[in-house]
Parts: C-alpha cells; sequence; structure tokens
C-alpha cells in the first residue's frame, strides 16, 4: 500500500513507483492508499490479516488485506470484493493447476465464467461483446484476479513467466453465462451447484477462435463446432492433467441445438465420437495418406476428445451466429461459491450505477 497521499506524491510518481516494483500489469493502477484500501475492505467479512490462499510454487500467503489492495489498483468496487476471494480460491485449488498455466511458455491464459445472482448485482456483462472491453465488472475483476497472482506468486516475464509470446487474454478473459437466453441448464449447475448459487469457475486457455457455422441448423452448428477446433487443441481428463475445451455457444445457435432435441451431454457424446483425427503420431491431411502406401507405418485415428469430460458447453454472447471454441485448458476447470458479506445487499445499493451509453430518442435528428 501507499504510505503518502496523493498530494505528497503525484499520480504518476505512484504508478512509475509501482511499475518499476513489477506490481502492475503494465497499465496504469489506481494508488492502493491506506483510505482506498479500507474501503475495499467493507467488501468482504473477514479479517484483513486473514490467509486467503498461498499462491506459486512457494506458496506465498495472499492475505485479505493485500487482495483488496490489488483491487484497489485494478479499479474494483468493494462489491467486487466476494467475487475476488473466490476466484482466488480457485486459483489455489490444485485441480486447476493455475502455476503451470501462469508460467509454461505456452502462454495461457486465465479464462473465468461467472454465474449465478450475482451478475445482475454487479453487473456482470454475459450477452454482447461479454468477453471484450467496455464492462467495468467484468474487466476489473479479472484484471484484479491476475495482478494478485502475480505479485503474490512473483511472476514476471522472462524469469518465471516463460510464455513465448504472451497473451493478451492475460489481462482479462471474464464473462458471465446468459443463462436467461441457454435452453439448457447453467455451466455451474452443470458442475453440481445449485441454479440460485453464485459462482465463479476458472479454467487456463492459450487460444481462442471464433467461427460461424455454415448454416444455423443445429447439424451445421455441429459439424462447425468439430471442422473448426484446431488440431493442436486436443482435451483429455485424467488424474494426471487435465486439458479440457471450452465451446462458447451463443443463443441463437444454443436453440438451434435445442430444437434437434440435444442436450450438453448429447453434443458432447456427438464430439467425442465424430472428432477422430487421422494420425502417424502426429496430424497428417488426408491427401498425405499416398506417402505412406508403400512404408510400414500405419495410420490410425485418434479422438480430438477423450471423453465427455474434457468438453466444457457454455452459453455467452448477444444477437448473431458467432461461437467461439476456448483451449486447450491444461487444469481446471475449477468452480467456487461465491460467499456474500451481512452488508451486501446495502453495499450493492451504494455502489449501484446505471448505464446510460446510448443517446436519448431523437439524438441525432
Amino acid at each position: 500500500m501507499s504510505e503518502q497521499s496523493e498530494t505528497e506524491q503525484s499520480l504518476d510518481e505512484i504508478n512509475k513507483s509501482l511499475y518499476s516494483e513489477g506490481m502492475t500489469d503494465g497499465l496504469p493502477v489506481i494508488p492502493p492508499t491506506d483510505e482506498r484500501v479500507e474501503e475495499m475492505l467493507r467488501g468482504i467479512d473477514r479479517p484483513r490479516d486473514d490467509v486467503v490462499a498461498r499462491l506459486g510454487n512457494n506458496e506465498n500467503a495472499l492475505t485479505v488485506e493485500t487482495l483488496a489492495a490489488n483491487a484497489v489498483m485494478a479499479g474494483c468496487l468493494p462489491t467486487y470484493m466476494p467475487v475476488l476471494e473466490a476466484g482466488v480460491r480457485a486459483l489455489a485449488d490444485p485441480d486447476s493447476n493455475s502455476i503451470q498455466f501462469s508460467v509454461s511458455t505456452g502462454s495461457w491464459a486465465y479464462q473465468w465464467i461467472v454465474n449465478g445472482p450475482v451478475r445482475e448485482k454487479l453487473d456482470i456483462e454475459s450477452s454482447s461483446g461479454a468477453f471484450g472491453p467496455s464492462f467495468h465488472a467484468n474487466q476489473t475483476i479479472a484484471r484484479a484476479l491476475g495482478m494478485a497472482y502475480r505479485n503474490t506468486a512473483k511472476i514476471y516475464p522472462g524469469e518465471k513467466d516463460m510464455g513465448v509470446m504472451g497473451n493478451p487474454a492475460k489481462f482479462y478473459m471474464l464473462a458471465g453465462e446468459n443463462e436467461e437466453a441457454s435452453p439448457w441448464e447453467p455451466y455451474h449447475v452443470t458442475h453440481g451447484y445449485d441454479a440460485d448459487d453464485s459462482t465463479i469457475s476458472l479454467a487456463g486457455p492459450n487460444s481462442w477462435v471464433q467461427w460461424l457455422p455454415s448454416e444455423n441448423e443445429g447439424e451445421h452448428v455441429l459439424r462447425g463446432m468439430i471442422r473448426n477446433t484446431p488440431e493442436s487443441m486436443r482435451a483429455s481428463s485424467g488424474e494426471d492433467l487435465n486439458a479440457t475445451i471450452t465451446h462458447v455457444i451463443n443463443p441463437y445457435n444454443a436453440d438451434e441445438l435445442a430444437k434437434a432435441d440435444l442436450s450438453k451431454d448429447q453434443i458432447k457424446s456427438y464430439l467425442v465420437e465424430n472428432s477422430d483425427m487421422r494420425t502417424e503420431g502426429r496430424p497428417v491431411l488426408l491427401e498425405d495418406e499416398q506417402l505412406f502406401e508403400d512404408t510400414d507405418i500405419h495410420l490410425k485415428q485418434v479422438s480430438q476428445y477423450q471423453d465427455n469430460n474434457s468438453v466444457k458447453i457454455a452459453t455467452i454472447g448477444g444477437s448473431g451466429a458467432f461461437n467461439a471454441i476456448i483451449g486447450m485448458s491444461i487444469g481446471g476447470p475449477v468452480t467456487k461459491q461465491i460467499q456474500f458479506p451481512d452488508n451486501w445487499a446495502s453495499l450493492v445499493e451504494e455502489y449501484e450505477f446505471d448505464r446510460n451509453w446510448y443517446p436519448e430518442e431523437g439524438f441525432y435528428e
């Protein structure tokens, strides 16, 4: 935290100091003054010196107060603290494998999906542009969790974070699920929670593909899910390492799949049963088969998805027919329930605000 007030130290000086100490993500931050951190702590019912989790290979302690300081720097509101606390617990869960996708050369990111009533309370976007810029809660919550992990585990590029290319999704990759527009049970219900629970789910993908079905009927959507999944995305589940792929389906195409009487499990089974790749220890193009006709090499088929558990499905987005394939994730997904403080309702009311983004009728007349 910054002991000096902003009148004693300029905003530029504070940002320069925090950046030089490796405590930012490269973007300007809000100085974590004692006053701001104290206000942030109103959003959680735990003592400031409680250890929320231990992160990284050295299991460095992240306290409630330190989490609040990172939340201030990222631009969060106090009402976001329960989501942040649950997100940190997800990062600390061994099943998330967060240390691996934080330091690997593969440039993995943090993928967050939020479910339940908390989405509406905090204005977490789940419709048009949900994974993109513009939405305060989506961006700042993801940013705070990334900075909290980085600052606690002491992960710096070229030292511990060995991502060859880096990944812009590490700034923020968070969306709510569009439960109201989905024909299926919500993502968190699929993973064992009640519909009225509020949760946050973490995975660690390194790639993102957007695609458009050739036609919008369910059959063409299913085929597109397979055809547009890159060969480099291989999904499996097991005790040693989970490698999952998340298919994000827009509400329109989700309805088309539901009209074909397809449940999430049936879609997953279709992907598993129909995604065979012809290989010789590596992907081989069908037109290359002639190269092996006169050899002892026998082409075999390997499924791109090992089983249904390696496929995840969420309904996110607004109007339109574009879908996304996010993967592969080398950890999780893990889901944690969000716990709220006793003053939650009054705090939400205090910090509630409306978006007045769109001009009034007749503005352009």
